[in-house]
């Protein structure tokens, strides 16, 4: 099963995102890691995307492999993963229907990821199969958007260089979803080409996200602001999610 969204974004994904310290998110990620115990040897990345976060994690000596929907983006995740000189295994499946025979120290997902699966029981499929190719002790590191802490409802234009992005934002209160028209133009030539996606989100409740880990031999070991190992505050956008396996 490959994902539609992103076909257009792809090709622009990294530009949009050029402001991020992915090298920080990997330091973060792996101090957090050892603030549990762990000292992961091999990782899985689940909607990987272009690579950003697997490569500078096995640039810091971790056997990585990386999970997506989009083979655009993974497409340019193997190039760029080349360039690095690092060697990553990149799989287009699910990450609710994911097939691997072998398990891993840590599985981590990142830049909104998790908050992707919005449907009915989605987060209980995610924790049994994460707790079914982590090994025992494994941890799995994930970050949620706080959706409602964003405007109910917003439009917003962004000019990258003569590419131009208009994104239309909707938050359904009572569903907590939240709805992302994205409207791009690209240069093509002398003229542009017009792309359109519709990304969805979901604002997850940490108390059922705690009940899935249990159900699945599972434990959260703490929750924090992210890039701190703080609790989060009211005014908190975003959470790092730290999960332990407590099972065989």
């Amino acid at each position: 099963m490959e994902n539609e969204n992103y076909e257009g974004i792809s090709k622009i994904y990294d530009m949009m995102m050029l402001g991020v310290d992915y090298e920080g998110w990997a330091d973060y990620i792996l101090g957090v890691a050892k603030s549990m115990g762990a000292t992961p040897k091999t990782a899985l990345d689940l909607a990987c995307g272009t690579g950003s976060t697997t490569i500078p994690l096995a640039r810091r000596g971790l056997k990585m492999s990386g999970l997506d929907l989009s083979s655009p983006m993974l497409q340019i995740a193997e190039e760029k993963s080349k360039k690095a000189g690092v060697s990553i295994s990149y799989h287009c499946q699910n990450m609710l229907s994911m097939d691997f025979s072998e398990s891993f120290d840590m599985v981590v997902s990142f830049q909104d990821g998790i908050n992707y699966l919005t449907g009915e029981g989605d987060f209980e499929k995610l924790a049994e199969n994460v707790s079914r190719i982590l090994k025992k002790g494994g941890i799995f590191l994930f970050d949620i958007n706080l959706v409602d802490q964003y405007s109910a409802s917003e439009t917003t234009v962004v000019d990258l260089d003569e590419i131009y992005l208009v994104y239309e934002n909707h938050y359904d209160e009572d569903r907590r979803i939240w709805h992302i028209k994205v409207t791009g133009f690209l240069p093509e030539g002398d003229l542009y080409r017009k792309f359109e996606e519709i990304h969805e989100e979901k604002k997850h409740d940490l108390k059922e996200v705690e009940s899935a880990f249990c159900r699945h031999g599972m434990k959260i070991y703490a929750v924090y602001a992210m890039f701190t190992q703080d609790p989060p505050t009211e005014h908190t956008r975003r959470v790092l999610v730290a999960a332990q396996k407590t099972v065989p």
